[in-house]
């Protein structure tokens, strides 16, 4: 009996000694102390920058969204540094134009909802592959409303607010491997709306409407918010953490991502037939898929690509397609620009994702041969 108290008493001196000394190093160096969610813990951080450099705005081409968490600014006209030529419409969509709601002398249109990889993080407009394919498509309008670094719940969310009202005949979604993560978080870049899966198999959406930055850092100013605190204890915050940003991560089948994941592509099919439109999906591998021999990413994408046909949807997938042409062109040694300015696909990329869109769209009789 003795002894099993003492072992008590140890524990309880490790454990004191763990707790006051991880007090002591994050009150002393100031980094953000430790939360059982990370996005709590991103929040912080983007709070702690904002209190040290008093701005509250995104920076070219963001704006606050209270829906999405943030979109494109309006009217942007920029040449940025390893970003090219950024132009938006009075509508936020990377194009030059503006497109009245309903469509002109019977034209088609296909919106592009998605991350950078849509957006075109790093290229000029005229290189995006939603420019190319327009130059494919001369009758036809190419909206393109991605946003970067958002999720698929941001971007279906983006065509919901902002894009069906185009009326639009295809809607195409870009989905990046690692958006697959970014649905289990409420902050990242900011603070974003976030699907929660249910019991009945339907997702319920949380973080919604999403605060605005004005707000946040003000309530955070007043003590409404506080970063860290004595209310829970960092030494066990930690662990959790690790143990909820495995549950965010996995993906395993029937994991917390591909039930968030599927559900959001439930209500994107969904939605855009029901408005009468031809829903598309396209997979966008991430550089490793390709470049390495293994990739922890390529379970992601096949998973995305046979929810996309269980569901019906036009899929390309883009990781075979990105092979074969590298396999027949050994000059080409990567269709990615250097990680050293950002990465994301080159214009060659993009023309590439351009063309297959313009097959499958020929195929499916959508547009004349």
């Amino acid at each position: 009996m003795k002894a099993i108290k003492l072992t008590f008493i140890n524990l309880f001196i490790v454990f004191v000694l763990l707790e006051g000394g991880m007090r002591i190093y994050f009150g002393v160096t100031n980094n953000t102390p430790p939360h059982s969610d990370h996005s709590v813990v991103r929040e912080w951080r983007w709070v702690k920058d904002r209190l040290e450099d008093n701005k509250n705005d995104f920076g070219i081409p963001f704006a606050y969204d209270k829906y999405a968490g943030w979109k494109n600014a309006e009217n942007v006209d920029a040449v940025l540094d390893n970003y090219g030529s950024i132009r938006t419409n009075s509508h936020g969509m990377r194009n030059d134009q503006d497109f009245p709601l309903e469509p002109e002398n019977n034209r088609k249109r296909l919106l592009i909802i998605g991350d950078s990889y849509s957006f075109g993080h790093g290229v000029s407009n005229e290189d995006t592959y939603a420019y190319q394919l327009a130059s494919l498509l001369p009758e036809w309008d190419i909206m393109n409303l991605s946003v970067s670094a958002t999720g698929t719940d941001q971007q279906y969310i983006m065509y919901e607010k902002y894009g069906e009202v185009f009326q639009p005949d295809v809607v195409l979604l870009g989905f990046y491997v690692l958006d697959f993560n970014r649905n289990t978080f409420s902050f990242r870049n900011y603070a974003k709306p976030m699907y929660v899966p249910q019991d009945n198999e339907t997702i319920q959406l949380t973080s919604s409407p999403v605060i605005s930055p004005k707000i946040l850092i003000k309530e955070y100013q007043q003590g409404k918010r506080q970063i860290g605190g004595w209310h829970y204890l960092y030494s066990l915050a930690a662990f959790q953490k690790i143990l909820t940003t495995a549950t965010k991560r996995n993906r395993d089948e029937g994991s917390l991502p591909r039930r968030t994941l599927t559900g959001i592509m439930e209500k994107f099919s969904n939605r855009v037939r029901t408005n009468g439109s031809v829903p598309v999906w396209v997979n966008f591998p991430i550089r490793d898929i390709l470049e390495g021999d293994e990739s922890k990413y390529e379970r992601i994408s096949n998973f995305a690509t046979s929810e996309a046909q269980r569901l019906g949807m036009k899929v390309i997938d883009l990781d075979p397609v990105f092979r074969s042409y590298l396999d027949k062109h050994p000059e080409t040694k990567t269709l990615w620009r250097p990680r050293a300015i950002g990465g994301h696909l080159s214009t060659l990329g993009h023309k590439i994702t351009a063309t297959m869109i313009y097959e499958l769209l020929q195929r499916e009789t959508l547009v004349s041969q």
